[in-house]
């Protein structure tokens, strides 16, 4: 292997294992949140409103009710994981099933589809989002909701995409020459060959999901509490900006690692699914 190549595979490799760690840490405090919390995250405590970083027992400080901010931190990390993981995984699968569908469907089948997935990105999720709140009230549920209708198009066009271009190869031929049917062709030959493309788009849907709640929380349309969100923490730490400024930074380095680590990791698998990256290795 000659040294360009040598360098890319270690930047490739340094990628990957960031974004995998980074990653692996942020599922972790959220499954532990689900079985342990420091303290009830939704409970005053007045007598300790306030409290700076490094205080004894509260590592990372209070907020204006004395509510713990650690706490807060890894709670809202299960909403990132309801909202990015489940708006991104639901249109992931009903995205794909759409674009398999356009792809072998004929001319018609695609034309349907296609303009209605160009529809669906013209109105634009926040958007959504907020007819959703004013109808239904805001929540976790209304978020995912607002997140898979505008998620679903960009799916469906990736997987229409990189199945026609399956669907274009020789095998393909070779499989309708054999009688193959079509459900048998996508399930067997083109599902498993665009499957690197889907993983890939789902961990950088994943990281735009968690920051699109961010920002629907912080406008008042997204997740309110009981319910916490990084984003509703930034939104309730402006109040106190200047007079306990960690408040706001906190949530939002969290928000910045864990969306640096998703787009990392999906850079890190989009190289080592790569098949040009894969016979340079060879």
């Amino acid at each position: 292997m000659n040294a360009g190549a040598l360098s890319s595979v270690t930047r490739l490799n340094a990628s990957f294992l960031a974004g995998a760690a980074i990653t692996l840490a942020f599922l972790a405090v959220a499954v532990l949140s689900w079985v342990w919390l420091p303290y009830n995250p939704n409970l005053p405590r007045i007598p300790d409103r306030l409290l700076p970083p490094g205080t004894s027992g509260h590592w990372l400080g209070t907020d204006k009710l004395g509510r713990d901010v650690i706490a807060q931190l890894m709670k809202g990390s299960q909403t990132s994981i309801v909202v990015g993981a489940g708006s991104s995984a639901i249109a992931l699968l009903i995205g794909t099933v759409a674009g398999l569908a356009a792809a072998a469907g004929g001319r018609w089948t695609d034309e349907l589809i296609s303009r209605g997935a160009d529809i669906m990105l013209a109105i634009p999720g926040v958007v959504t989002a907020l007819v959703l709140a004013a109808t239904w009230g805001s929540g976790v549920l209304t978020t995912v909701i607002a997140l898979t209708a505008f998620f679903v198009p960009s799916f469906t066009r990736v997987s229409r995409s990189a199945a026609m271009a399956v669907l274009k190869e020789d095998y393909i031929t070779s499989a309708r020459l054999y009688g193959r049917g079509r459900l048998f062709i996508l399930a067997r030959h083109v599902l498993p060959n665009i499957a690197s493309v889907l993983i890939v788009q789902f961990t950088l849907y994943f990281a735009a999901g968690i920051l699109t709640e961010a920002g629907l929380s912080f406008l008042g349309v997204g997740v309110n509490r009981p319910q916490i969100s990084w984003g509703l923490m930034l939104s309730e730490a402006q109040n106190t900006v200047g007079v306990s400024s960690p408040l706001a930074i906190w949530p939002g380095l969290s928000i910045v690692l864990v969306v640096l680590g998703l787009n990392l990791l999906g850079d890190g698998l989009r190289d080592m699914l790569d098949p040009t990256l894969s016979r340079r290795r060879g």
